[in-house]
């Protein structure tokens, strides 16, 4: 199999290896003769190695009719599956929140509940203390009126002495 890059005569990339600064491998900086020197031979390497990436860049991207129309209907598919798996955890999302709120709720509902039937059993005491105090009220009151007569026939007993012989 041929490849369009074959022309250049560059199988691969040749590259002089970086120094080591390790302290082994320490050369003092170039002077200003050695990168004139340097640089041509540097950017030839660089030419190279990009000419040899664009040629492995455009043999990697092609593919055949069908092949990109499958990728294409693939990714849409992927893209829409996504799309729903993202749908479907917000929803998720969102019921969980609305569960957590429904159980706020039914607390709040049964504590009222539980404070309601504390409230209707104070009404039910207060009510029979109510109901007993009235019949003490009454028994009271009636006993009040039994002295007040009998005050009222001391008093004509005393009236009716006093004036008298």
């Amino acid at each position: 199999m041929s490849h369009p890059h074959a022309q250049h005569g560059q199988a691969g990339l040749a590259m002089t290896p970086l120094p080591v600064l390790d302290g082994s491998d320490v050369r003092p900086p170039l002077a200003m003769q050695d990168w004139v020197q340097t640089l041509p031979a540097t950017l030839d390497e660089a030419r190279n190695a990009a000419i040899a990436l664009r040629d492995l860049v455009q043999d990697a991207v092609y593919l055949d009719e069908d092949c990109y129309s499958s990728a294409v209907e693939h990714t849409h598919y992927q893209d829409n599956l996504h799309g729903q798996q993202k749908q479907i955890h917000d929803l998720e999302n969102e019921a969980a929140a609305l569960r957590a709120e429904l159980e706020r709720k039914d607390e709040l509902l049964a504590a009222a509940a539980a404070r309601q039937r504390e409230a209707k059993s104070q009404i039910t005491e207060l009510q029979h203390e109510l109901e007993n105090n009235a019949v003490v009220f009454r028994m009271h009151y009636q006993e009040l009126l039994t002295r007040n007569d009998e005050i009222e026939r001391l008093k004509a007993v005393i009236e009716g002495l006093q004036g008298g012989p």
